[in-house]
């Protein structure tokens, strides 16, 4: 006997315009038209953005050079079993640890996890819009949570934040605002680099994405996470299917059983 299951789709990506912000600095989305109806019948756009803007995925090839494109990451990658968790609680220039996911939520091997830092809410557009708090003062990862990622074999990782990375791990954020270096150290007691030494700069990027880990990441997620979070769902991240091409926006949707 057949068994029909019912699927209710969660989408958990960010609305992407000319106001999205680009990484700092990166560069901001154009849209332009290239026909209109009144003149050529019909309306197109031309779009011109870089790979890491909105809700995007980075592809191995975005540190590995070895790496696979994204044409070449099949929907078993892309989509499976996974968990959204609430770390909201860490809070500013916070440092989450594989604790903090275990004790919300069943993680299981080759699982993706997708992180709720509460930063969503600064992202524009959003309930709180504040792009110099949404890209400096989310909290992170250190060593410990990326040995037990790559421990995990998770197919790949989200956060609702700018980077993956913690942003105080990040030495083009620091260069362009030292005073958060302050404000980060100020709330450890320690200095930066004793909690981030410069050869861990972008750890959850350069370790993880080659080959064997190859756990990639999407950033920037959003949208309705707050109906998701500490459960268990069926994920999906759709992302351009580019020959040669090493990252690109896509849609993230949990798929929930009804």
């Amino acid at each position: 006997m057949a068994i029909i299951m019912k699927l209710k789709a969660i989408d958990l990506t960010q609305p992407m315009g000319i106001r999205t912000p680009p990484f700092p600095g990166g560069k901001a989305m154009m849209i332009r038209y290239t026909n209109r109806i009144s003149g050529d019948g019909y309306g197109q756009q031309e779009y011109t953005f870089t790979t890491h803007t909105g809700t995007h995925l980075d592809g191995p090839l975005h540190f590995d050079p070895k790496g696979k494109d994204l044409a070449s990451l099949t929907m078993d990658k892309l989509f499976g079993d996974g968990v959204i968790v609430d770390l909201s609680e860490v809070g500013e220039y916070g440092i989450y640890s594989p604790k903090n996911v275990t004790d919300k939520v069943e993680v299981r091997k080759g699982d993706i996890l997708i992180i709720n830092t509460g930063f969503h809410k600064y992202y524009i557009g959003d309930k709180e819009p504040d792009e110099v708090a949404y890209f400096y003062k989310h909290p992170g990862p250190n060593w410990e949570f990326r040995n037990w990622c790559a421990e995990m074999k998770f197919k790949w990782l989200a956060v609702d934040a700018g980077s993956q990375d913690h942003p105080m791990n990040i030495a083009d954020l620091r260069k362009l605002r030292p005073q958060f270096v302050k404000e980060f150290e100020k709330k450890h007691g320690k200095k930066r680099e004793e909690i981030f030494p410069d050869d861990a700069e972008h750890l959850m990027h350069w370790s993880l994405f080659a080959r064997p880990n190859e756990i990639i990441h999407v950033e920037n997620v959003g949208g309705d996470i707050d109906t998701v979070l500490n459960r268990r769902a069926k994920i999906g991240c759709f992302p351009l299917k580019v020959v040669d091409g090493e990252s690109s926006p896509c849609r993230v949707v949990a798929f929930l059983e009804e």
